[in-house]
């Protein structure tokens, strides 16, 4: 690949403006604000984009720092470069409204997709990061970053495994991560589903529990109800129970209320009969003493019992009379009425009483029967809460069993962890074969540009960089800045080499600062005897000088 135009339409401090490039080593000189840096970035814009930050990282983000100086809302450029011996045209709008890409083959007219990758397919899968850890070397980072490691491990593995280099194991082993990843959170709610569904099943075996408690103590209260309910209701059918009436002493029934005789009008008058008579006979014998005495004056003692003898005698026949009226009443009321209205009252009374009697037994067995109904019901909703409870007991059991669905999970977890160990093993080979010929080549330009000097050059997988010097093993750290600079521009070429199959152009801004004169000459006279083009950004006239060398 090279670029033949730049055609900065509105980016940076440049508006409408025009550069073309040809083979070999182009050069851009220029003082310091003369805008180097900014078609450096023009570059990698066009190759990869520019993406607005968010937030604060939007105030000091590359696209912020080259937008427009003028007409800040039309912010685009045109590239025109060649690859595989075609004429490409890149089109790109930065403006964050009218963002937008095209790409056309310019020898057959054929309109490509930036979106599609069709523009990475020209690059050779060239990233943004791959562009600034091999063929873009920036002021002051020389040194490439941990991704071109992984990139190189990741081509070695591809490479030694499927003899190509477009299959991503690398990207295998991120799916694989994240597969194992995704199976794991799911894994990890499913049991925490079961977990909830165990704390729901728990408070509501608590809940049982409590009902079936309650239901439990109700029983053995219905229970002690329902035997004090039988033993009274027998108690109340025994036979004679509440039947014979209350009597004296003597045997005489009373009134219940005012605990008199019941039948007050029961005395017959014989008692005034005697007293009667004996007042006849008195009244008689007074009026015989009177006769005899004959004296019928009241001043006298015969006049006085004349007297007397006759209120006796009247006293008497009036007791005589009422007796006797009295004993007709009495033979009457108890020929006529008095017997059988005793016996009708005390049979009212005891039909009373056995009435009273019958219907507290039939409220005490009703009251029993409610009583037997509840003892079922509670029994009932007792064995419903056994049952209730059983079930959920067998419920928590199932839950301390993985479910199918977990198992299956959990193998495809360890076999997912037994194929990453798998490709890391086979990974971890490959590259070990695979850094001999990333040393070769690097010690192979280290060598160059070093005139001889360092020979060997040791990376290992985590791009920590040793020389060998006379069979001295001297780690890259404790050299000049200037070999260090040339190290890592060995790495850098080297790895270009391996991961690209068509050279791309190599642009430098003013990244030569720690070369001195002997070191630059010999790195420029490298990089003009490659088959790729070469960018150089300086604000120094000695890249120009030495080049006219050459």
């Amino acid at each position: 690949m090279e670029i033949r135009e730049l055609y900065l339409k509105n980016f940076g401090k440049f508006s409408d403006c025009h550069f073309f490039m040809e083979d070999g080593i182009q050069i851009f000189y220029g003082e310091n604000e003369y805008g180097k840096s900014t078609i450096y970035a023009f570059i990698k814009a066009m190759l990869f984009g520019l993406d607005r930050g968010r937030g604060r990282a939007a105030q000091n983000d590359e696209f912020s720092r080259y937008e427009p100086w003028e007409n800040p809302n039309y912010y685009a450029g045109i590239m025109r470069f060649t690859s595989g011996g075609k004429q490409f045209r890149l089109e790109r709008s930065f403006d964050r409204y009218t963002k937008s890409a095209s790409l056309v083959c310019e020898d057959d007219g054929e309109e490509l997709s930036v979106e599609d990758g069709d523009l990475e397919m020209l690059l050779g899968g060239m990233t943004k990061e791959s562009f600034d850890n091999t063929i873009a070397v920036g002021q002051l980072s020389a040194r490439p970053g941990q991704e071109l490691a992984e990139e190189l491990k990741n081509y070695a593995a591809n490479y030694y495994e499927t003899g190509s280099s477009t299959v991503d194991l690398s990207g295998a082993l991120d799916k694989l991560r994240m597969r194992k990843k995704s199976v794991e959170q799911e894994i990890k709610i499913l049991y925490e589903k079961q977990e909830e569904k165990r704390e729901v099943i728990r408070r509501e075996c608590q809940y049982v529990t409590k009902d079936a408690e309650k239901l439990q103590s109700e029983l053995e209260d219905n229970q002690e109800k329902l035997k004090t309910s039988r033993d009274l209701l027998r108690d109340m059918e025994l036979p004679g129970e509440m039947d014979e009436p209350d009597k004296d002493g003597r045997g005489e029934a009373y009134n219940e209320d005012a605990g008199q005789k019941k039948h007050p009008d029961t005395d017959s008058g014989k008692s005034y009969i005697p007293l009667g008579l004996l007042g006849i006979i008195a009244g008689i014998a007074g009026r015989i003493w009177s006769f005899f005495t004959g004296s019928q004056s009241i001043f006298t003692g015969g006049g006085a019992i004349s007297a007397m003898s006759w209120m006796i005698l009247a006293a008497g026949i009036l007791l005589v009379c009422f007796g006797g009226i009295k004993s007709i009443r009495h033979r009457f009321h108890k020929k006529y009425g008095g017997e059988e209205l005793q016996k009708q009252i005390e049979n009212q009374q005891g039909n009373d009483k056995q009435f009273q009697k019958s219907e507290k037994i039939e409220q005490e067995k009703e009251y029993l029967q409610k009583l037997k109904w509840e003892n079922q019901r509670i029994k009932s909703e007792w064995k419903e809460k056994q049952v209730r409870f059983q079930n959920l007991q067998e419920q928590l059991a199932e839950l301390d069993m993985p479910e199918p669905k977990i198992k299956n999970l959990q193998m495809t977890s360890q076999a997912l962890q037994m194929a990453e160990e798998k490709l890391l093993s086979a990974s971890r080979q490959m590259v070990q074969g695979f850094g001999d010929i990333l040393n070769r080549k690097a010690s192979g330009i280290l060598g160059q540009i070093t005139e001889g000097r360092y020979t060997r050059l040791l990376v290992d997988e985590q791009l920590n960089m040793t020389l060998l010097e006379d069979g001295r093993r001297i780690p890259v750290e404790r050299v000049s800045a200037g070999t260090i600079e040339q190290v890592y521009f060995a790495l850098r070429m080297a790895a270009a080499e391996i991961l690209y199959e068509e050279p791309l152009p190599v642009i430098f801004d003013d990244a030569f600062a720690f070369y001195d004169e002997k070191r630059l000459k010999s790195t420029l006279k490298w990089l003009s005897e490659q088959q790729r083009q070469v960018i150089i950004f300086t604000c120094q006239k000695r890249e120009q000088e030495i080049i006219k060398q050459f």
